[in-house]
């Protein structure tokens, strides 16, 4: 009886996984947006033959920190919560990710 527990427990964490694993590529999208602008950015102003701001620099690395640390947030807080509440953090954390991200990049264009 004792080894039934684990094993049901186990099938038990699938669903949250799933969740996790899906939820994680959107994120992992973002991350790789982020990542493209930099390179991209930084491409454009070689080229141009200019330099990049330090605001332009700061705003740039937080919009690559920003999902790894939503996405975490996410996780944590919906960890211990019912399947759906744990897909609604997901999903409002890809709003704020994408409200934050789209805030960033208007103010790289005063930077």
């Amino acid at each position: 009886m004792t080894q039934a527990t684990p094993a049901r427990e186990r099938y038990r964490q699938w669903p949250a996984l799933a969740l996790g694993i899906l939820f994680g590529l959107f994120y992992a999208y973002d991350l790789w947006e982020a990542v493209g602008n930099v390179l991209t950015l930084a491409g454009v102003a070689a080229q141009l033959g200019i330099t990049l701001s330090a605001a332009a620099w700061v705003v740039l690395i937080v919009s690559i920190l920003m999902p790894i640390g939503i996405f975490i947030t996410a996780l944590v807080l919906g960890r211990s919560r019912g399947y759906l509440i744990q897909a609604l953090f997901y999903v409002c954390g890809l709003a704020v990710s994408a409200a934050t991200y789209l805030s960033l990049v208007s103010v790289i264009s005063f930077a």
